[in-house]
């Protein structure tokens, strides 16, 4: 665990090396002393709740620990999700409808001006941080808080320290002493905890959803056009998801009880520039690397990767997407045909993300790439298999209900390519 920094205050938690052998209950007691400990008597805490499973756990966690001393806020900023047809406020408020102390803060007529043309990812991040910190810090001016808690976990600590990837909720700028409940814990041990504390299922088995949410899901220059696309094909992929998960498996998706672990662990939607030209060099690799029938496009829209070779990089890094289309497709052959061009390629070469055409209307317009992955702490991940019928259906529903132009299957592995796009 990285030290802490300056009024954070961090509960140490040491984990097993096994998933398995986490011991929920332990957890939960040493988070309540440690919390019991912190926290004075008569202070009250604000959390940061955006209705992930991160967050909503350190919310019934610390609720056990302070009682009605604890305040939830939602930024409903814009670049929320779509969930089954409903904005995410309104989920979240149903989410919280029992706690005492729950409000909305609507921003979005001060946010999303901020992000119009902005292209790097980074500095969307960056742009992204600084709005959150003030909201933030305006709200917990105005109640008179006296701390700042939120969902941090141990990936977001670790992602933002090696440089790799910015968290938005890690060394922020706070005016308030900052509590992070979970910053030991990953994912799986976090759904083990919400499972222990007898939180909802649908609560506890929530799929992942960065803090910028759709923010980092529309590649390029930022514009609302593509953020509203990025919406709707989300909220299209999740329920598509869930659906084929039900016919294939029983259930909307698989729940490791052992070893907190969901599968698939994610599964969203992006928006990407729609200009692409011809990559005769790839194309050839691919050919015959992988004895397939395609052709690759290098994309306009850059999408950040991660450079394992190194222990910590000295910044964030960006290649270009790849949209490869061809004849035939087996999702069987997926990580064969991405692995097989990552072996075969020059070292001047670098191509960490790769969509798979799986509908084209014909039409000029902006490509969606479809991304499901399946990975236990999503340090690693790969691509989620999902038949050829199925992903030609999301594609034709999400060019009828968004108007995007194509539709692609991202096959690409975690690492080098981060799991969304900035």
């Amino acid at each position: 665990m990285p030290d802490s920094v300056p009024d954070v205050d961090r509960y140490e938690f040491k984990l097993p090396d096994n998933f398995s052998d986490f011991d929920p209950k332990s957890f939960v007691d040493g988070a309540l002393k440690f919390a019991d400990a912190t926290v004075g008597n008569n202070e009250t805490v604000a959390l940061s709740a955006s209705g992930g499973v991160d967050s909503t756990v350190a919310a019934f966690l610390l609720r056990k620990a302070i009682g009605d001393r604890l305040h939830l806020y939602f930024i409903n900023d814009g670049l929320r999700r779509v969930i089954g047809g409903r904005p995410e406020a309104d989920v979240t408020a149903d989410m919280f409808k029992d706690f005492e102390n729950f409000e909305v803060l609507d921003t979005a007529d001060l946010t999303l001006g901020w992000f119009e043309g902005i292209a790097d990812g980074t500095r969307k991040r960056d742009i992204f941080r600084t709005i959150y910190t003030l909201a933030s810090n305006t709200h917990l001016a105005k109640m008179g808080a006296d701390r700042i808690a939120d969902g941090t976990i141990h990936p977001d600590i670790v992602m933002t320290s090696q440089k790799r990837q910015t968290q938005h909720n890690v060394d922020l700028d706070y005016n308030l002493p900052k509590l992070e409940i979970l910053a030991s814990l990953y994912k799986p041990h976090v759904r083990q905890v919400a499972m222990y504390l007898g939180l909802p299922k649908e609560f506890a088995m929530r799929i992942p959803c960065p803090g910028p949410a759709q923010l980092l899901r529309v590649g390029g220059e930022f514009d609302r056009d593509k953020l509203e696309i990025a919406q709707g094909a989300t909220d299209i992929v999740e329920q598509a998801v869930e659906q084929y998960c039900k016919d294939r498996f029983g259930e909307s998706f698989i729940y490791d009880e052992a070893t907190g672990v969901r599968t698939p662990f994610q599964y969203f939607g992006t928006c990407l520039d729609p200009g692409m030209e011809a990559y005769p060099e790839l194309t050839e690799i691919a050919k015959s690397a992988t004895d397939a029938d395609v052709e690759c496009m290098k994309m306009k829209t850059d999408a950040m990767w991660i450079d394992m070779s190194v222990a910590k990089q000295q910044k964030r890094l960006y290649a270009p997407v790849v949209w490869m289309q061809g004849s035939e497709y087996d999702g069987d052959k997926l990580l064969m045909i991405y692995d097989a061009i990552r072996e075969e390629l020059p070292d001047e070469m670098n191509v960490p993300r790769i969509l798979y055409s799986v509908f084209d209307s014909g039409e000029d317009g902006y490509p969606v790439g479809i991304k499901a992955v399946k990975s236990t702490d999503i340090k690693v991940s790969e691509p989620f298999d999902i038949d050829y019928n199925t992903l030609e259906k999301m594609g034709k529903r999400i060019h009828q209900e968004t108007g995007a132009a194509r539709v692609g299957y991202d096959i690409s592995r975690r690492p080098p390519a981060t799991t969304e796009l900035f």
